[in-house]
């Protein structure tokens, strides 16, 4: 014979189990409600793509140290037939390897044969060997419409030079974007670098979901075409002070 359950415990148990549910529903709603809010701060949050120009591994090793400390991501423009050492501890320690050209030279000057040869060519020796080439610098940041068009079903971003440009990071995706130098060059003195970084991220901080790409060749106190080391430090600390994110030309592409 079936035994009954009294009332009182039949109550007691459908109450339990529409808590349980509630807890449940409600803490499904949160979880949900917070992967939204982080998808929504990913979005609006600014920030800077920092690069470096050309083949300069022995400054670029002893950087790491620097972009570990702050916790930066960046990346390499390089000059290079094939990939290297480098290109590979690079990517193991989460920066990008981009390209710049097998060789260095103005690109408005060469022939269409000459550009497949140092810019496009190399892509496939660099994916054998496990390395995506999907951005491109124009060495000098020389290049007009033809280059533009013969390069772009290759790459996903061609980059210039010498302009400063806030991007929203949806135009990181496909198409040309300037790039602002900020080499011992332009800026001499730490005053006017701190200046000139201190004007630019608050710009980008002011707007949600841009960035701005900022670029040097090497790290060095001495020279023209590099960044000192106080000044390199100085763009990463005021970056994390202002809760700036930096990012990769490849993780904006993907993204």
């Amino acid at each position: 014979m079936r035994e009954m359950i009294p009332m009182g415990k039949k109550f007691s148990f459908k109450k339990k189990m529409l808590i349980v549910l509630g807890t449940v529903f409600f803490i499904t709603a949160a979880v949900l409600g917070s992967i939204k809010l982080y998808r929504i701060h990913l979005r609006d949050q600014s920030g800077i793509l920092l690069a470096f120009d050309d083949y300069n591994e022995g400054t670029w090793r002893q950087a790491m140290e620097l972009f570990d400390k702050y916790d930066v991501n960046v990346t390499f423009f390089i000059n290079a037939y094939e990939p290297t050492d480098f290109c590979y501890d690079a990517i193991e320690r989460g920066h990008e390897i981009a390209f710049h050209g097998a060789v260095h030279e103005n690109m408005t000057d060469l022939s269409e044969q000459e550009v497949y040869d140092i810019a496009i060519s190399p892509i496939e020796v660099f994916k054998e060997n496990g390395i995506e080439l999907t951005t491109f610098a124009y060495p000098g940041g020389a290049h007009n419409d033809a280059l533009d068009e013969m390069l772009l079903p290759h790459y996903n971003i061609l980059r210039g030079a010498w302009y400063k440009e806030i991007h929203p990071k949806c135009d990181l995706r496909h198409g040309f974007i300037e790039a602002m130098p900020i080499d011992n060059y332009y800026y001499p003195t730490q005053e006017s670098f701190e200046t000139a970084i201190d004007s630019v991220l608050n710009e980008v901080s002011q707007t949600k979901g841009v960035v701005v790409c900022l670029y040097s060749h090497s790290v060095d106190d001495g020279g023209d075409w590099c960044i000192a080391w106080d000044k390199l430090e100085y763009l990463l600390k005021k970056a994390q002070e202002m809760n700036l994110q930096f990012y990769t030309f490849k993780e904006l592409e993907e993204n």
